[in-house]
């Protein structure tokens, strides 16, 4: 006779994807073990709503698993890997048990190299607004729920889907959307050409009567079109597309903007987040929604309520400047990120930023000093390795080198927070705005600059 499966064991629990999962799976009713190699706000989570987390990887923790799942920065080599395999329960890839709640219900797959995250939290939040209690699977605590993942019993699965390490290429959702495709992980990649067809590969997945719904202003995403055989949707500003956006207007932190989608006029809708970046998202969102049968007046409801995902421009009013908080840590989404800023502080733009990955670091970094040239001034802090080990010779320096050629000033490398909070603390003007980006743990250092900043 089979074996009931209850206990589900997850190695890299704290990792955002890993954790939204393994709330998924609790709320299903398994009981969820997992493990990190340090605490965090993702593994008090669990702990909150009933798992059990350990710190530090050991083959005793898979002790009672019925199977293991694992991210895709757990190696092989991991005692908790081997260990499972030992014990010959299945250990699965975190993609493939997200794919199984896909094919629980309607799947609907974000994907793309800037912008998932919050593109899945709108279209999450419009369709919690609708009444369709949806599942949803997100990379980031979505302000509207607070949670990572939801488990609704409505007929949709809303889930980011990641490219790294081809991860999403396991899936097999009935929507798709892209928000755009750039030079991303090419860690893993090593060609553009063979992140473009991954891409082709993952949106050619959707079935006979699926659709896919595309960033038609992306200069990459119109070089693979003719490669497309499913149904397409584009989005963008351009008239050309099926949806477009005109007529944007910012207000503060707000932005509104009329909406065409086929000819027809849906009306005027509002985002409490700026950015155009963030309306082309949202117009993803909308065209989804309208497909769906949601009325263009709920859409709207929906939007006003998202609040964006956490640690994406997010905003911290100090004494004198405003602190930005933000998850952005590839020059495309550091430029876009400190453009907006740009358009919106009343002073300067200050960045203080924390590369992520050595790999991206060498990759990037003339890219990375171009686009952080957008500020004012600009902090670099040393490297969050992440799951790398260092390599020889590559160091947050290369930035500032990079930066101070071009014959920018002010750009700084510090590799203490404490240096970093204090040279803030000289420099700082009133009307400034200030930003803390990168995907690592630099968002930690805003308590330190609010001990004088308050």
């Amino acid at each position: 006779m089979l074996k009931e499966v209850k206990n589900l064991h997850f190695i890299g629990i704290g990792g955002s994807g890993m954790n939204g999962l393994a709330e998924i799976f609790m709320t299903m009713g398994y009981k969820v073990t997992g493990s990190d190699m340090k605490e965090s706000e993702n593994t008090q989570r669990i702990r909150n709503i009933g798992g059990k987390v350990f710190i530090g990887h050991d083959a005793k923790n898979v002790k009672g698993a019925d199977i293991a799942i694992y991210s895709n920065a757990v190696p092989e080599t991991n005692p908790e890997v081997v260990k499972a395999r030992q014990m010959k329960i299945p250990v699965i890839p975190r993609a493939v048990m997200l794919d199984e709640v896909l094919r629980l219900k309607y799947g609907i797959a974000i994907a793309g190299s800037h912008g998932k995250t919050t593109t899945t939290s709108m279209l999450a939040t419009i369709f919690m607004e609708a009444k369709l209690d949806p599942t949803y699977i997100v990379g980031g605590v979505v302000k509207t729920g607070g949670v990572h993942a939801r488990a609704g019993k409505g007929r949709y699965v809303i889930a980011e889907a990641c490219e790294a390490f081809g991860s999403f290429l396991h899936l097999n959702p009935v929507i798709v959307g892209v928000t755009n495709i750039d030079n991303d992980h090419m860690d893993y990649y090593k060609k553009m050409d063979a992140l473009k067809e991954a891409f082709v590969n993952f949106i050619n997945k959707v079935p006979f009567y699926g659709v896919a719904y595309l960033n038609g202003d992306d200069d990459n995403i119109k070089s693979i079109r003719e490669e497309i055989f499913v149904r397409q949707v584009y989005f963008g500003f351009d008239k050309t597309n099926d949806i477009y956006a005109y007529n944007v207007h910012f207000k503060g932190f707000k932005q509104r903007f009329s909406v065409i989608y086929r000819g027809k006029k849906l009306g005027v809708f509002e985002l409490n987040i700026p950015g155009r970046h963030n309306v082309q998202n949202s117009l993803m969102a909308i065209a989804i929604s309208i497909d769906t049968g949601i009325k263009p007046s709920v859409i709207k409801k929906g939007l006003q309520r998202f609040h964006n995902v956490k640690r994406r421009f997010n905003i911290f009013k100090m004494k004198n400047f405003t602190l930005i908080d933000d998850y952005a840590h590839h020059p495309v989404e550091v430029m876009k990120v400190l453009e907006t800023g740009k358009e919106m502080a009343k002073g300067r733009v200050i960045a203080i930023f924390q590369p992520h990955l050595f790999s991206r670091t060498q990759q990037l970094f003339r890219e990375f000093a171009k686009s952080l040239s957008v500020a004012n001034m600009v902090i670099v802090d040393k490297i969050y390795p992440a799951r790398e080990a260092p390599i020889a010779g590559v160091t947050s320096a290369m930035i500032t080198d990079a930066m101070k050629e071009t014959g920018y000033k002010q750009a700084f490398y510090e590799t203490e927070w404490g240096s970093i909070s204090d040279r803030l603390r000289r420099t700082v003007k009133k009307g400034d705005m200030v930003f803390l980006m990168g995907a690592g743990n630099i968002y930690e250092l805003r308590s330190e600059i609010e001990k004088w900043a308050k």
